[in-house]
């Protein structure tokens, strides 16, 4: 039925410069417990966006609910309304594709009571060790289905199953609250649970945080860093991406605009948004206005190649889409937006990289971080560090704040890992528009860094 409705909207569009239809369709479970509380969420939605562009303004139809003579109705006013004024605006010719990606145990299989035990059991052996206070365990599964048609004649179809597990640990001694966490996010089905050793990440997340109570203080100042794969995503995500958003650069809310083509940073990092890359939670297999998912090589040892492109940004800048056109959902704007953002590897190994270090610090965890797209500033929170003295980590300390200017931080880079972990996340952007995304990237370490 509503592949058919598509159809006749489609009908309806050709009648414009160019319009797309999008049906999105989503369901999801949650099982989650803590000290105080067990939960149990489940959720749904479906609904039709409809897009027609005309003298290069984009106009929106959204539905919530399947009312096919309404929407019909709705979309021929439209079209009568905008008429079909010339745009600038990528056409391509017309594709097809309809995939589903496949899980090995799919999550709604398990029945909810037996998920939830496995999450009771996880927080009864967390909060065994008597400086725990509190812990959360959670277990989430969703599912959602993307039909795409266009005036072009492109007919495409995928569906995509995420699986989200977390950890938490709070210890307390005194006044001084700790904690530590695990998480795990990707497209797969309940397999990626049993991937984990869970005994081990207890053991991990427990220790760190009961150990964390004893942590010193480092005193703020320049030191030589190494950061570990989830601190190198949030610097790739956050205080880089962002400023590569093409949207972000055509309203000059950009500090990389003007630098595309120059070196800009460290000749041994290079920086890539990949759409393609399954597996991860940002990964599709077209964008949400029918572009084909790609490998984009966004920073290429250090010199600035492209920006991240919708159908729109890419003819106004002269260059092409790169698959980042994305919308929360059917309700929601399509906006040029991240997917699976990392830093390259490099050669080096980690325990090479510790040996080589005369003194500094080794920054673990990435607790918070700031995006600053119009000035280039960087602001962030590590979970915890361990000071290097003469080629040795020795003594554990509470994380720290990294601050300063990206393109400085990034040309300090001087020695990059070939041990590589992306992690999946979410990213906003404005006060909403939430999509699946993951970040990462290797080791690094960054000479005279400011810390504190």
């Amino acid at each position: 039925m509503i592949r058919d409705l598509m159809e006749k909207i489609v009908d309806i569009l050709g009648d414009t410069y160019y319009g797309d239809v999008r049906y999105d369709s989503g369901e999801s479970t949650g099982v989650g417990k803590s000290k105080s509380e067990e939960s149990i969420s489940t959720g749904s939605a479906n609904g039709l966006c409809i897009r027609v562009i005309s003298d290069n303004k984009w106009y929106y139809l959204g539905f919530d609910t399947i009312d096919k003579k309404r929407i019909l109705d709705e979309t021929e006013k439209l079209v009568r309304r905008v008429g079909k004024k010339k745009s600038k605006i990528w056409l391509q010719d017309p594709w097809e594709i309809e995939k589903v990606l496949p899980v090995k145990e799919d999550p709604d299989d398990i029945p909810l009571e037996k998920r939830m035990e496995t999450v009771r059991e996880m927080h009864k052996r967390i909060m065994e060790n008597k400086k725990i206070i509190n812990s959360n365990v959670g277990i989430g599964n969703s599912r959602t289905e993307t039909i795409f048609m266009n005036t072009e004649g492109t007919k495409l179809s995928q569906v995509l199953p995420y699986f989200k597990f977390i950890m938490t640990a709070t210890s307390k001694e005194g006044k001084n609250l700790e904690n530590d966490y695990f998480v795990l996010a990707k497209q797969g089905g309940y397999e990626l649970l049993g991937e984990v050793d869970i005994d081990k990440k207890i053991d991990e997340i427990v220790g760190n945080a009961v150990a964390m109570l004893d942590a010193k203080q480092i005193k703020g100042g320049r030191y030589d860093i190494i950061i570990d794969p989830e601190i190198s995503g949030v610097v790739a995500h956050e205080s880089f991406g962002h400023g590569l958003e093409a949207d972000q650069a055509m309203r000059d809310r950009s500090y990389l605009a003007p630098l595309k083509g120059k070196g800009i940073i460290s000749e041994l990092v290079s920086i890539h948004d990949n759409p393609s890359m399954k597996g991860e939670r940002g990964f599709v297999f077209f964008d949400d206005e029918g572009i084909k998912s790609r490998d984009n090589i966004l920073v290429d040892k250090g010199v600035l190649k492209q920006f991240m492109h919708d159908r729109q940004s890419c003819v106004l800048m002269d260059s092409e889409p790169t698959g980042n056109a994305r919308a929360q959902d059917f309700a929601r704007k399509v906006f040029v937006r991240m997917t699976n953002t990392y830093i390259s590897p490099g050669d080096w190994k980690l325990q090479e990289l510790i040996e080589e270090t005369k003194s500094g610090y080794y920054l673990i965890k990435n607790l918070t971080g700031m995006e600053d797209p119009l000035g280039g500033n960087m602001q962030m929170i590590t979970g915890r560090a361990m000071e290097i003295k003469d080629g040795e980590l020795t003594g554990l300390f509470k994380g720290v704040g990294i601050a300063g200017k990206v393109l400085e931080f990034l040309s300090d880079v001087d020695a990059v890992t070939r041990d590589f972990q992306v992690r999946g996340s979410g990213c906003g952007k404005g006060r909403e528009d939430y999509v699946s995304v993951s970040s990462g990237g290797p080791y690094m370490r960054v000479r005279n860094a400011v810390i504190g």
